[in-house]
């Protein structure tokens, strides 16, 4: 076997590996991808539980948050504050999950799932109507879903 020849076939040997790398990094990239995806959906979930439990396990702010979401002019001052931060954090946490969504780190299932619960509580009016004197605190594509959610024009 000549030299020619073993330069030919050296080129072969690296050609294969560079298409065996290839294929690795591929597969790294589709791991790290859907481990990200389990990360964010991890972090989501987590939050979503530190929204809720004290709707479901406080007796005293469920009614408080019953009291405000029929009559929030009604509270005291200190119920208004509670009433706005908590709405500030429910709202917070749905712009961070379309954020995710958008950006391809929220399973589109699952996007539609927290969608549906949240766009359910536009069903009240003081969740609208806060949302309404509030919408600059979120981000453009947050109030053009809501506004698509609620059909109306937005602040």
């Amino acid at each position: 076997m000549n030299l020619e020849n073993i330069a030919h076939l050296a080129e072969i040997a690296s050609s294969i590996a560079v298409i065996v790398s290839l294929i690795y990094v591929g597969a790294q990239v589709r791991q790290n991808t859907h481990a990200l995806k389990a990360t964010t959906y991890n972090a989501v979930t987590t939050n979503s539980l530190a929204i809720l439990s004290p709707m479901y396990a406080q007796a005293e702010f469920t009614e408080f948050l019953a009291r405000m979401q029929v009559d929030p002019g009604a509270g005291t001052a200190a119920d208004k504050l509670r009433f706005h931060i908590t709405l500030l954090a429910a709202f917070r946490h749905w712009d961070n999950l379309y954020y995710q969504f958008r950006n391809g780190t929220l399973d589109p299932e699952m996007w539609r799932s927290y969608d549906r619960t949240l766009s359910g509580w536009f069903d009240n009016d003081s969740w609208r109507a806060w949302f309404r004197n509030n919408a600059e605190c979120f981000s453009s594509s947050l109030r053009e879903l809501v506004c698509e959610r609620l059909d109306a024009p937005m602040a």
